[in-house]
């Protein structure tokens, strides 16, 4: 493994190669994951007093390495302050998501794959450049949605394509959000155990399917301009 170059921010020990995208651009980088985990730290009201060491990678070989089973991969983040991600001319895997799964992880870490990534797409808001609600509008119209009950068992949650999950994860937990306010999000976030359904109707007061009923008229009442479908195909 390279030797690594380090810089400190006020949250940030960032560790990054010579001669790399990462160091040419490290002043760029300091500035908007100082503002990404100030952001989050507000929304989920958290006082995150260590700081996260940032692994700035050539690759995603080297990313998986790092993870420890050599299997390439952009990006992840392991408690309690640790994130790995490619950087480079052409993948440039910063902002908001690995940061808002180290600093959540303060509060709890739900064993639901499904609620974990939910909340860092919730802070993300979009995937490659389109909003969630836009994917999970043409995953309905299309016939590609998946149901939340496949989503929050972890066996489903990998059984189907990642660009797909994420985004519904997404959009779903900023409904949930949007409809019941952040405070009850984390109360959910915080008492969450293995039985979702359950967790979820007495946090909320609502079966998660009639509010999933509810997700999805909500989702179509967005009305995304058919257009847009056809651009998505391309994409998937």
């Amino acid at each position: 493994m390279k030797h690594w170059i380090i810089k400190e921010s006020n949250h940030y020990t960032f560790h990054y190669h010579k001669n790399s995208t990462a160091e040419y651009m490290i002043d760029e980088i300091i500035k908007e994951q100082e503002y990404c985990f100030n952001h989050i730290s507000t929304v989920l009201g958290i006082d995150f007093n260590i700081k996260i060491n940032y692994y700035l990678c050539n690759s995603a070989e080297e990313v998986g390495i790092l993870y420890g089973d050599n299997d390439p991969c952009n990006a992840f983040a392991r408690k309690p302050n640790n994130i790995f991600a490619v950087f480079n001319e052409d993948v440039k895997c910063i902002g908001y998501h690995e940061d808002s799964h180290i600093l959540s992880y303060s509060i709890a870490t739900p064993q639901q794959v499904f609620v974990r990534e939910g909340l860092a797409m919730y802070f993300d808001k979009h995937h490659w450049g389109i909003s969630n609600s836009n994917w999970v509008s043409y995953y309905i119209h299309s016939d590609k949605y998946i149901g939340i009950s496949n989503l929050i068992s972890n066996d489903e949650f990998y059984k189907y394509p990642w660009n797909i999950t994420y985004p519904i994860a997404g959009a779903f937990t900023d409904y949930i959000i949007s409809t019941y306010g952040i405070d009850k999000y984390i109360e959910f976030y915080k008492v969450l155990n293995t039985n979702f359904n359950a967790d979820f109707n007495n946090v909320f007061g609502i079966d998660v399917n009639e509010f999933e009923c509810r997700f999805i008229k909500y989702i179509k009442s967005l009305k995304t301009n058919k257009d847009l479908f056809d651009l998505l195909e391309t994409l998937m």
